[in-house]
């Protein structure tokens, strides 16, 4: 009975290891044909991309907005030409006191170069413009554009080159679409007479803007700004009595009643010299009121046409308050125009043969001749033009000195004067 006891209990325990064994193998066999899908799983994780989710306070830094209304800048994406420019000098004795305008010794002198330019977006994205980026370089001086809504004080209507000015669209930050082209001046505000007549200036956006036909153009400026134009107008350049009394020397002794036939750099230095030498001896309690404006505009590199029309108009003045004047008969309001190769008008001014106060002169067979009806058609290939306005004005209420003067110069491809116009205008007060 025992030895039978003791057999059942071998059997069962035998039994019970068998079991215990096999359940260790069907373990060890789920684990391990677990264990791949593990591995695979994270196989897929680090190829896949991550993926970063920003937090709601993410939604408001700088780093997670896109601002679409601030499109990148490609610079290179933009093209800029320099179509004109303009060198202004302004000086004026203007003291303001108690709201009323009176005469100082103290001259205020106010220098400005101005740039006409065509900027056009050549990407085919949306880029913005912006007039801050414009530099101009001065040897070591570094200038930004003024204010655009900045207003040149003068005598607008007397002075074509500012008047000029006055009527150009004012660059400013804009947004240029693909295609798109935006034409305007930038106008920078020197701070010497200097720097304005040194000219050694360079205009950047990002990087240097292209001036090959500006640095050619400044050497017909200088040709037209020396040239002495009594060998073409046949005058000298003083008058000393508003009509007859000329002089090729200033007249200091009769200053200030002295009056420009026409105008070039050393007649405006002249005038500019002996105006503020004459302020300074005048006594404290009689201090006169003086004023000079000197303007030039550029126009390079231009094909041009030029010719002339008349226009016959009758005319007739009628009594007119307490003064009776009646004339009629006619006369020729014969204009000069000049358009470039593409027909645009770049300018037209009056040349009536009739009128004493305006002339023009053409370059014929190495001789200035005066304007004649007969005058052909001419055709000036990578022209400059030129433009002078000047003014100086000297004296006290009703005793008061104006002259005025706009001049039209063409020059030619060797820079020879081939063609300028006058208009002059003197009065006293």
């Amino acid at each position: 009975m025992k030895k039978l006891s003791v057999i059942c209990l071998l059997v069962v325990g035998i039994i019970f290891i068998s079991g215990c064994i096999d359940g260790e193998k069907n373990n060890s066999k789920t684990s391990t044909s677990s264990q791949p899908s593990i591995n695979e799983t994270s196989k897929e994780t680090s190829a896949s991309p991550s993926i970063s989710i920003p937090s709601p306070s993410d939604n408001f830094s700088s780093a997670a907005v896109s601002d679409i209304s601030q499109p990148k800048l490609i610079p290179s994406e933009f093209e800029i030409n320099i179509t004109s420019y303009y060198f202004v000098y302004l000086r004026d004795n203007h003291e303001i006191h108690e709201n009323t305008t009176k005469g100082a010794f103290d001259l205020v002198e106010q220098n400005y170069v101005i740039y006409h330019l065509s900027i056009k977006n050549n990407g085919t994205n949306t880029l913005n413009f912006s007039i801050n980026k414009l530099q101009l370089h001065a040897r070591d001086q570094v200038f930004t554009p003024g204010d655009p809504g900045t207003k040149l004080q003068y005598i607008g209507k007397w002075l074509y080159v500012l008047s000029d000015i006055e009527n150009e669209n004012r660059l400013n930050n804009t947004i240029l679409h693909p295609d798109q082209t935006l034409k305007g001046i930038a106008i920078f505000k020197v701070d010497n007479y200097t720097t304005l007549f040194d000219r050694s200036f360079s205009l950047s956006y990002n990087t240097t803007i292209p001036s090959t036909s500006i640095e050619k153009s400044l050497e017909a400026l200088r040709v037209a700004e020396q040239f002495d134009y009594s060998i073409a107008f046949k005058t000298p350049p003083y008058d000393c009595d508003m009509w007859e009394d000329h002089s090729y020397d200033f007249p200091e002794s009769k200053h200030p009643y002295v009056w420009a036939n026409w105008v070039n750099r050393t007649v405006f230095e002249s005038y500019k010299t002996i105006d503020e030498m004459s302020l300074s001896k005048e006594k404290p309690g009689n201090i006169p009121h003086t004023e000079i404006a000197y303007a030039v505009k550029v126009i390079p590199e231009q094909d041009l046409t030029v010719f002339h029309t008349d226009h016959s108009t009758v005319y007739e003045e009628r009594n007119s308050g307490p003064y009776s004047i009646r004339s009629e008969g006619k006369y020729k309001g014969t204009q000069l125009y000049v358009v470039d190769n593409t027909g645009e008008e770049v300018f037209n001014k009056s040349i009536d043969p009739l009128r004493d106060d305006i002339g023009l002169a053409m370059l014929d067979d190495q001789t200035y001749r005066p304007f004649s009806e007969n005058m052909p058609q001419m055709l000036i290939p990578r022209a400059t033009i030129v433009h002078f306005s000047f003014n100086s004005i000297y004296g006290w209420s009703l005793d008061m000195r104006f002259t005025f003067n706009d001049q039209d110069i063409i020059l030619d491809e060797q820079h020879n004067i081939i063609l300028a116009r006058y208009e002059f205008t003197k009065m006293v007060s």
